[in-house]
């Protein structure tokens, strides 16, 4: 492969990247690449880890839209939306056919669905990039791919109630370059990625001096903002004991599931009383609280001699208006904090009355709760809690909400309907990035794995194994402080993306 060089000035056409065998590669040939950019992406994320592999997907993705026309370019983001989602979110389809019993048509047609419309996001970029930017320079053009790339995560986890999941700046984690996450959080993150994904580009393309020249203001920038220490410990640790149940899904909901789930976790909580905090995950009992409140006050009280405070994930029920609310219960106080970001589908029903025939169709349970409100600040252990239920973690905006006021952050998650997937995997990484982000310790509890005790800085200091039946015991670190990603959320990378596509903007009205 040879890098043809780019006409200099502004152009109606520019000339493509990528070359072979002395022509350009474009048409069906583009679109190929472009599924392999988008499958190799899903590379960067966990459990892969390969995070360089993230700069040089999007590069690649970038070159193959370079110079195509608007169609073509509308056909390689869809292509890299497709590659993408069906191989990143595989998932959905094991949670619609296993934990929604699901015929396997129909969890087919779901999935498949699913991924279509969120290749759109992509594709609409590419569309856009070549339809009204395609004639600016090369540098210019790139700002602005990169620019639109974070634009377009972010309306991914806002609209139609937001799927932020597979975001490309949590594949920072474990990179060099995390201390980007909690100074300009997930949407810095992608951004950095996307501007080193236009040095890749301009060095292929022999730009040299432009790339250097980006490369030493995003170099510049990491030596000013990265050796700043943001939070610091508040008061003592605490000592935090977390039962994973690994009840199966079909023993769960069974018959006898309820008196099964509190035998069992009743039976594991006696192995690390005297923590100062046990927590059980998401749905621990599948019963509402009334049901079951007589067997675990007794339980509290006798956790509470010890001097361990018991929290839950338990379904609620409000008698005056009949709500079902999916809900964290501090046992000792019996303050509660009600899931706010409930999942399409899995929790509610959208359109209810035009997609009965679909919930007929589905067999999950409490697919009908309504949201909760607050900030998610609940006392305990002589601190504030952040609290959070399973996917609500992937909602920066969310656990923002319990900042500055919590010392430390606490999710609950029921992962089972995962399966043997990328998903628990990646659950995971997002909670990581949510600690770092945040500058807060995160206890996670969840019922099949992957239950861990995450530090302020976004590090497992302890973890369960995947569909294992343990207790897991460790300690956490209250923090205090305000990192700039918790103080002002995507604000401030917004504002950097929005200046980004200046530079293409104006070469287009000098055309």
């Amino acid at each position: 492969m040879t890098q043809h060089p780019e006409v200099s000035g502004p152009v109606r056409a520019p000339e493509p990247l990528l070359w072979l065998a002395g022509r350009p590669l474009t048409g069906w040939s583009a679109t190929g690449l472009s599924v392999l950019a988008g499958a190799v992406l899903v590379l960067a994320f966990a459990p892969f880890d390969l995070h360089l592999l993230a700069p040089l997907a999007l590069a690649l993705w970038f070159a193959v839209l370079r110079g195509s026309a608007p169609r073509a370019a509308l056909r390689h983001g869809y292509a890299f939306g497709l590659a993408f989602f069906g191989f990143g979110a595989t998932w959905i389809f094991n949670s619609l056919l296993i934990f929604g019993d699901a015929p396997w048509l129909v969890a087919t047609l779901v999935t498949l669905l699913f991924v279509l419309g969120l290749a759109l996001f992509p594709a609409v970029l590419a569309w856009v990039l070549t339809r009204y930017l395609g004639s600016a320079p090369l540098p210019a053009w790139l700002l602005a791919a990169a620019a639109g790339f974070v634009i377009l995560e972010l309306l991914r986890g806002w609209l139609f109630s937001g799927f932020p999941w597979l975001l490309v700046g949590h594949v920072l984690l474990d990179s060099p370059a995390r201390g980007w996450l909690p100074i300009a959080g997930e949407a810095g993150g992608t951004l950095l990625i996307g501007l080193l994904a236009a040095v890749l580009v301009l060095v292929a393309a022999r730009r040299f001096s432009a790339g250097a020249l980006l490369l030493a203001g995003l170099l510049a920038a990491s030596a000013v903002a990265l050796p700043w220490s943001w939070v610091v410990p508040a008061g003592p640790s605490l000592s935090v004991g977390i039962v994973q149940g690994n009840i199966e899904q079909a023993r769960k909901w069974g018959e006898d599931g309820v008196r099964h789930a509190l035998s069992r976790y009743t039976g594991m909580s006696a192995e690390v009383a005297g923590v100062d905090l046990l927590v059980w995950p998401e749905t621990a009992i599948p019963a509402f609280y009334f049901e079951v409140y007589t067997d675990l006050e007794r339980l509290s009280a006798t956790l509470e001699e010890a001097g361990t405070e018991l929290v839950i994930g338990m379904f609620d029920y409000d008698p005056v208006d009949g709500a079902m609310y999916n809900s964290i219960r501090h046992v000792p106080s019996g303050v509660t904090y009600d899931k706010r970001q409930l999942v399409p589908f899995g929790e509610y029903l959208p359109f209810r009355d035009r997609l009965a025939w679909l919930d007929r169709l589905l067999d999950i349970p409490m697919s009908d709760l309504s949201a909760g409100t607050g900030s998610g600040r609940v006392e305990m252990a002589g601190q504030v809690a952040g609290l959070s239920i399973c996917y609500e973690a992937a909602y920066a905006r969310r656990i923002r909400t319990a900042l500055p006021e919590a010392g430390f952050l606490l999710n609950v998650s029921n992962d089972a309907w995962f399966g043997a997937t990328l998903a628990p995997h990646q659950h995971l990484q997002i909670a990581r990035v949510r600690a770092l982000e945040m500058g807060r310790p995160m206890i996670r509890a969840t019922n099949t794995g992957v239950s861990a005790l995450i530090d302020a800085d976004g590090r497992v200091t302890a973890r369960a194994g995947l569909f294992t039946s343990e207790v897991l015991r460790g300690k956490v670190q209250p923090q205090r402080g305000h990192t700039p990603a918790a103080r002002f959320g995507p604000w401030p990378a917004l504002l950097l993306t929005l200046l980004l596509l200046l530079p293409a903007l104006r070469s287009l009205r000098g055309a």
